[in-house]
């Protein structure tokens, strides 16, 4: 367990660059299609994602697991990790609007369900023992979200520049 946990980590603090890199062989591969659902699973990853840094704050955006205690409102009282749960409904949505070959989708959804499966026993194994809260929610924590519009504009930005190309 203790192997998974530094696994954890180690995929934590590189979560961005792995997707930098998959997004890159993923604007090669694309076969961009105007789906109302690829949009729907975006708004809604960015909703959720909106929701739970609300009550997660900075801690959120870190490199390195941070938290000083487990959050037990908003979201949180509804999924344990609803950041990315998030995050997986973007992937899912970019995926659908992006088209690429099936088995890149395949193998882009299990590499996200395993990755994210190894930073939660990590995490987990960090968390535990920290005492819960049930904190408010504060839009002064949106800030931390504002990479995420940032990454938002540049996919949203490519898959626009594919579709006119196509």
């Amino acid at each position: 367990m203790k192997n998974l946990a530094s696994a954890g980590r180690f995929l934590f603090r590189y979560r961005a660059a792995a997707a930098t890199v998959a997004f890159v062989f993923l604007v090669l591969a694309a076969r961009p299609v105007n789906s109302p659902a690829g949009h729907i699973f975006v708004l809604l990853g960015v909703v959720l994602r909106a929701w739970a840094a609300g009550y997660i704050g900075p801690a959120g955006r870190k490199r390195e697991f941070q938290g000083e205690y487990v959050i037990k409102s908003g979201p949180y009282r509804l999924l344990r990790h609803p950041l990315y749960v998030g995050n997986f409904l973007l992937v899912l949505g970019v995926l659908v609007l992006f088209n690429p070959p099936f088995w890149l989708r395949a193998l882009y959804l299990a590499l996200f369900i395993v990755i994210y499966a190894v930073i939660i026993c990590g995490e987990t194994r960090y968390m535990k023992g920290k005492p819960a809260r049930e904190p408010g929610y504060e839009l002064s924590n949106l800030r931390g979200e504002f990479s995420t519009w940032i990454v938002l504009a540049v996919i949203y930005g490519a898959y626009f520049v594919l579709r006119a190309l196509v």
